[in-house]
């Protein structure tokens, strides 16, 4: 397997995983990032019972944000911020995986605008 396709694999076999867990009330049925996934449960298991306690870390973390994705796309779609600044220049300052929620993404960008001035705005996305 390709590394893509070795993140797909491990990702999907979290994923079904996960969705267990949610049908029998361990982890929420809302959950939408792997940070609020750990909250939940303990996460190492999802690598050990995926057979990916030894790998090595970039494959671990490429397969978390994977599951990140697919549980913030599993939420309606990740939303991205755009803040503008005072200078014209505008930046995105989502996070990697953009917000699962628009409320989210909302609460960032007023935030950020807050602090640094400038205006920002909300835009959603659909991973593919």
């Amino acid at each position: 397997m390709t590394r893509t396709e070795d993140v797909q694999h491990y990702a999907a076999l979290i994923m079904a995983m996960i969705k267990q867990d949610q049908e029998s009330g361990q982890v929420p049925g809302g959950v939408c990032s792997w940070d609020e996934l750990d909250e939940s449960v303990d996460t190492a298991d999802y690598y050990r019972q995926a057979g990916l306690p030894g790998a090595a870390e970039d494959l671990r973390n490429a397969v978390s944000d994977e599951v990140g994705r697919l549980l913030a796309r599993a939420q309606g779609g990740r939303w991205a911020v755009t803040w503008t600044g005072a200078d014209g220049l505008t930046r995105d300052i989502s996070r990697g995986v953009g917000y699962p929620t628009r409320a989210e993404a909302e609460a960032v960008g007023r935030d950020y605008a807050s602090e640094h001035g400038g205006a920002y705005r909300v835009r959603g996305e659909r991973p593919s």
